[in-house]
Order: structure tokens, then C-alpha cells, then sequence
């Protein structure tokens, strides 16, 4: 059984890999379309391959399991056309033992996913980003706030009274391909009473490993707390200018960075840190959580690819050619796409558990599978059984 499963797993991933380079290239040839506009206006073609050459990892990342799912049912329809499989089964390959052999397949393709959603891709996506806002002029902002990126930052409460135990900062925009200088700051400071007592001002600042934020020409309004005296608020309170302000923060620039791209394109350890950063600071992190759950559960996909495809192996010719199962298998991998998305979006507007939200499209597919596998299981003994009696 070594030399068949050695057998099926490479042509498994042979197929795969065929399928997943004419679907990128088909998507990458459309990415690349979609920027006629801008070639010779605003950039160079040769810019324009760089730019659908950055954005290839994610269309890898995205499209591995259809990927997996077509090669593997063509790979497994082949079989049974030639009547290869037809002689596997007679040699006593049942459903479970090719279920092994499938194994081992998925486990490569799932390895190069999380590696490619891991590190490649992200790094990818933000080289991607900084060189469109370079050639477009932008300015890198929150996703969704024309005013910037609003950021709250717990500060470690001090002895002295007075002291500010809560932050808020607002960051205007951050500089494309910097990522440790930004544009203009305000900041609110409280203390832990809830009375603002501190506001600051500065039209740059750049991040010093260890030490925190520097705020250059800042611009400090010191404000007293409220009491009942008859003093105008106006006297007690003051203004200085032109501080050149350190501002110690835990708040790193992966932080801010992380406003400014989508969760999808994030990586499991950046969104693991910035949900615990959220939950630090008492923020929701329901949307962070769906696609940091649906990062772990993604490439385990692969492997319910794999088992759905294993039935066609079993469907001889009668039941359709090759390219039949091959258009049924792509409408599978399309549903589940489908059906991916549509639990992505709901889970976040109706507050559903993340771990559910991404558990549920893979767990459809695979109790699926696992029905056509019993299936098969229960012909393929009542088969052996009326085989057996027949040579009786």
C-alpha cells in the first residue's frame, strides 16, 4: 500500500498543482485588467506585473482548496476511467484505506497554506499597500474614518493623583512604507475618574524602540480638575508649545498598522496580538476573532476537499465523463466559498461565536463527505460479502 498511496499522492498533487496555476493565472490576468487605466497615466506596465505579482499569495491562499478539490477529482475520476482504481479496489483498497492515502496530500497542501497565510501573503499584502499609496499619493488611514486611526491605550496607573490612566489617541495617517513615523496626533488623556485632564497636539511623531511615541512640536493643554471654587476654569488651566513630548506607550506601530488593513490579509500571531491588545484596552474584537478563527480553520478545509472528491472514484463511466465531474466538483468548491463568506458576515452582524462562524462551512462539507464515504463503506462490504458468496 506504500506505492499506491506514494502513487495517489502524487498525482493528487500533481493535478492540484496544474489547477491552481491556470486558476491564478485566469484571476491574475483580470487583476491585471483591472489596471489598464492607470498603466501609462500613473505607472508603467512593468510596475502594473509587479503590482498582480504582489497580490499572487493571496489569490493562492484563497483559491487552495477548490484547487485541491478539482485536482483531486480529477485525479480520481482519471482512475476510474482507466480502470486503475477498479483494480486497487480488487486488490482490497476500501473506502478508509484510501482515506489514509488521501492524508497525506492534504497534510503538504495544508502545511504550504498556513505557511503562505502565515508570513507570505501578509508581508505581500503590505508591500502591496505602500506601494499604492506611494504611487497614488494616499494617505494610510483607518479603514472606515476619514479622521484617521482612533486608538485607546491603557496607561499604567501612578501614584501621584492627577495622573492620566486612560488614553485616547487619534493618528491622522500614517507615512507609506515607514511604518515608524505618522502624520498629526491628538491625544485625550483621563484620569481615573473619567475627567479629561490632559490634551495633546503635535503634526508628526516617530516611535523609539523602548523608550515610546516622539511628539515633535507638540502642543500641551493641561486641564484642572473640576471644583467648586469660583475661580474661572480658564485661569486654572494651561497651554504650552513647541514641547518636544516622549509619550511612554505600549502602543507599538504594528498597532496603528493594523488599522489600516483588513483582518483577512492579517496573520495568525499579528491578530492573535492585536486581540489581546483590544481586550487589554475593554474594545470589541468580534470581527478580529471570525477571521483570526477562520485563519486556523481555512487550510484544515483542504483535507474535507479531498474527502469530498473521493466519491467520483467511485462513479464509473456511465455516470459522466471526466469534465462532468470536474464541473461538479468546481460547483462544490464554489458553494463552499460561498457559503464561507456568507457565515463570515453573518457571524459579525448577528455577534455569533467566532470558533462557530468558521467551524460551520468546514463541518458542513465534512459531515457531507463522511455521508458519501459511509455510503460507499456499506456498498463496498455488501459487495465483498456478494463476492464472497458467489465463490462459495
Amino acid at each position: 500500500m506504500k506505492v499506491l498511496t506514494r502513487y495517489v499522492a502524487k498525482e493528487v498533487l500533481i493535478a492540484t498543482l496544474f489547477v491552481l496555476v491556470a486558476l491564478v493565472a485566469l484571476i491574475a490576468f483580470f487583476d491585471l485588467v483591472s489596471q489598464a487605466r492607470n498603466i501609462g497615466n500613473r505607472y508603467s506596465i512593468s510596475m502594473a506585473l509587479f503590482l498582480t505579482m504582489l497580490k499572487l499569495p493571496s489569490r493562492l491562499y484563497e483559491v487552495m482548496p477548490i484547487a485541491a478539490l478539482l485536482g483531486a477529482v480529477y485525479t480520481m475520476s482519471r482512475l476510474a476511467s482507466n480502470s486503475e482504481f477498479t483494480i486497487m479496489r480488487v486488490a482490497g483498497l476500501s473506502p478508509f484505506r484510501l482515506a489514509g492515502m488521501m492524508t497525506v496530500p492534504a497534510l503538504i497542501l495544508i502545511a504550504m497554506t498556513y505557511c503562505l497565510g502565515e508570513w507570505l501573503t501578509p508581508a505581500a499584502d503590505m508591500m502591496r499597500n505602500d506601494m499604492d499609496n506611494i504611487l497614488f499619493n494616499r494617505k494610510l488611514s483607518a479603514r472606515g474614518y476619514s479622521s484617521g486611526v482612533w486608538v485607546k491605550d491603557n496607561v499604567k496607573e501612578q501614584q501621584n493623583a492627577g495622573q492620566a490612566t486612560v488614553r485616547f489617541v487619534n493618528v491622522h495617517n500614517l507615512i507609506a512604507g515607514e511604518h515608524s513615523r505618522t502624520g498629526a496626533w491628538r491625544v485625550f488623556e483621563f484620569d481615573k475618574d473619567g475627567s479629561l485632564i490632559r490634551v495633546l497636539h503635535a503634526p508628526e511623531a516617530n516611535y523609539i524602540s523602548g523608550r515610546g511615541w516622539h511628539l515633535k512640536d507638540a502642543k500641551v493643554e493641561t486641564l484642572p480638575k473640576i471644583t467648586h471654587d469660583e475661580t474661572p476654569m480658564v485661569e486654572k488651566s494651561s497651554a504650552r508649545k513647541d514641547v518636544d513630548l516622549m509619550l511612554p506607550s505600549e502602543m507599538r506601530p504594528e498597532i496603528l498598522g493594523v488599522l489600516t488593513i483588513k483582518p483577512e490579509r492579517m496573520g495568525i500571531s499579528d491578530l492573535w496580538q492585536y486581540i489581546a491588545h483590544l481586550k487589554e484596552t475593554r474594545q470589541t474584537s468580534d470581527r478580529y476573532q471570525v477571521a483570526l478563527w477562520s485563519k486556523v480553520f481555512y487550510p484544515l478545509a483542504i483535507f474535507v476537499m479531498l474527502a469530498v472528491a473521493m466519491p467520483f472514484a467511485y462513479l464509473n463511466t456511465r455516470s459522466g465523463g471526466v469534465s462532468i465531474k470536474i464541473f461538479a466538483g468546481l460547483m462544490i468548491g464554489i458553494s463552499f466559498y460561498a457559503l464561507n463568506n456568507i457565515f463570515s458576515f453573518l457571524g459579525v452582524l448577528n455577534t455569533w461565536h467566532p470558533m462557530v462562524v468558521a467551524v460551520v462551512p468546514t463541518s458542513v462539507m465534512l459531515i457531507c463527505a463522511a455521508v458519501a464515504l459511509w455510503l460507499l463503506a456499506v456498498s463496498y462490504t455488501h459487495l465483498r460479502a456478494h463476492e464472497t458468496r458467489r465463490h462459495l
